[in-house]
């Protein structure tokens, strides 16, 4: 464009022509937008052509064809551009109804949608403001003749337009969207997104059909940290159509993500507060101990300390002698039958077990005096010794092991001691401890949560704060990946390729790529689609 003139030079009414010429664009755009919903593709291309047409003949009628390619032009239309890129970058885009109305009000929301601010950059007078200044280009690069001297100035002015051509094109034929599919499922069916935004709002049909033969995706491994919580303390009114007068809590947010490095002391910044952690148990069990002389222990709470490995799972099973609700249990999957524990064997029990055996139910009795097993099957009876620390099958079930732990006449002596079964991050459970300066320390254990549930979590008292264990790397995607077939109409495949993030399947002009995925639904996958 031509140099700018000086302050002294500028003039008012020219700037007014500008103006003016800049307005009729963006009302007559209003204008044929408000109807073309009315009309499908090609009544909108009508619509388009007509306005351009327009719009040419009034920037190059005789009162406005000496403004198009002045300065005046040019710092108008740039400026004018500048601010209604700024509306489209401030003001919510192409919404829901819902959002608008929830955000800027009914009559905001009407106002918004009635002069298309509320899809700034598909509305027809933004794009209108662009074909004003490629007349403009197109205007001041007439001027200079088509020379190879000259080809500098024809591209840096004429490239534009080419790439506003692709944009006003892509507008009318191009659309992203998403289909929805499970495992086996097909579908032609593309749900269409508003604009650039999430939102979907429409649909529209392919021409061919899209199958999901196959879905995979692999979480990240878990990344355990302890963190630093901090609950709001202070207090909120309820608005009065919420109920008004109470007291609402903002929810927790969290201030640090540490790493589990043992011994390390942190402190929790603007208190006189520390902490550390311990010790880590990765697979967090309970270790029982019990004197090893129990001779001279009275049986007052005597019991059984069990392992058992089963096909539903590992447990640790306690039966207590002086509890009746506790001293015996039925289980026909895991024991075949009864399990009992007597510290000795009551006469009515010896007297069950005498011949003939009335009886037919299956049952295992243990007494603890005597370390004895006793096995009814089948109206028959055996025994053998209870031998502590080994592995044994039960006759009444051989997919049950059971490993003797104790055997106590007093429950009051045993101890549970916090250890992990292996070094694997199945079950982890942090020992931290927390003081103020200057104080003795406190202990206490936390845990992550499972399964949507929350977790082992510590309050530090006469504080705000508090301290958690989670991972938040595992709840994202590590890998993703479709299996997706192309059907024609006789349902033959055409094309089968894999799909996963940056690399999709190109078919006839359109681009299929992984885009989304639901971990509570491992047969689901979401295939992006693209056409421009």
């Amino acid at each position: 464009m031509e140099d700018l003139p000086t302050t002294k030079a500028l003039s008012l009414p020219s700037f007014r022509q500008a103006i003016t010429l800049i307005l009729f664009t963006i009302i007559g755009a209003l204008i044929l937008q408000q109807g073309h919903n009315q009309f499908g593709v090609m009544g909108n291309i009508v619509l388009s052509l007509i306005g351009i047409s327009g719009l040419a003949i009034l920037a190059f009628s005789k009162k406005y064809a000496s403004v198009l390619d002045s300065p005046y032009f040019a710092i108008s239309i740039l400026i004018t551009i500048a601010l209604s890129t700024a509306k489209g970058t401030f003001i919510t885009q192409a919404a829901t109804n819902s959002v608008f109305e929830q955000r800027y009000g009914e009559s905001g929301s009407a106002f918004l949608r009635a002069f298309q601010l509320h899809d700034v950059f598909h509305s027809w007078w933004y794009v209108g403001l662009f074909v004003l200044l490629a007349f403009s280009l197109i205007k001041i690069s007439a001027r200079k003749k088509f020379t190879l001297p000259n080809l500098g100035f024809h591209l840096a002015h004429l490239s534009p337009i080419l790439i506003l051509g692709g944009f006003w094109a892509d507008y009318f034929f191009g659309y992203r969207g998403i289909i929805q599919l499970e495992e086996g499922q097909r579908s032609n069916v593309v749900r269409l997104f508003a604009g650039h935004s999430n939102y979907l709002q429409d649909s529209t049909l392919l021409d061919f059909s899209i199958r999901l033969d196959n879905f995979e995706f692999e979480k990240h491994d878990p990344d355990y940290r302890i963190q630093i919580w901090k609950r709001d303390s202070s207090q909120h009114a309820i608005p009065v159509s919420h109920g008004g007068m109470n007291i609402n809590q903002k929810p927790p947010i969290i201030l640090a993500s540490l790493p589990l490095e043992a011994m390390k002391i942190r402190h929790i910044y603007g208190t006189d507060l520390y902490f550390r952690m311990a010790e880590l148990y990765p697979d967090f069990s309970f270790k029982y101990t019990y004197p090893l002389l129990t001779e001279a222990i009275e049986p007052v709470a005597p019991g059984i300390q069990i392992d058992m490995k089963t096909a539903l799972g590992d447990g640790t099973l306690q039966l207590l002698a002086n509890k009746p609700n506790r001293s015996k249990v039925l289980d026909e999957t895991i024991f075949g039958g009864w399990i009992e524990f007597y510290w000795e064997m009551p006469d009515d029990v010896k007297t069950s077990l005498e011949p003939p055996i009335s009886n037919t139910a299956n049952r295992i009795i243990f007494t603890g005096k005597d370390s004895m097993a006793y096995y009814v099957i089948d109206g028959q009876v055996r025994s053998e010794q209870l031998v502590t620390n080994e592995d044994f099958v039960i006759p009444t079930n051989q997919n049950t092991t059971l490993h003797i732990l104790h055997i106590f006449p007093d429950a009051s002596l045993l101890k549970a001691e916090p250890s992990s079964a292996g070094n694997e991050m199945l079950n982890p459970v942090a020992k931290v401890e927390i003081w103020h300066k200057g104080k003795s320390a406190q202990e206490a254990f936390i845990y992550p949560g499972k399964e949507g549930k929350v977790g082992g979590q510590f309050n530090i008292p006469g504080s705000p704060f508090f301290l958690a264990m989670e991972s938040i790397k595992d709840q994202e995607a590590k890998f993703y990946k479709s299996e997706i077939s192309v059907l024609n109409s006789s349902e033959e495949a055409t094309q089968q390729q894999s799909i996963k993030v940056n690399e999709p399947m190109l078919y006839q002009g359109h681009r299929f790529y992984q885009t989304d995925y639901n971990p509570e639904r491992p047969n689901y996958s979401g295939i992006g689609v693209t056409y421009n």
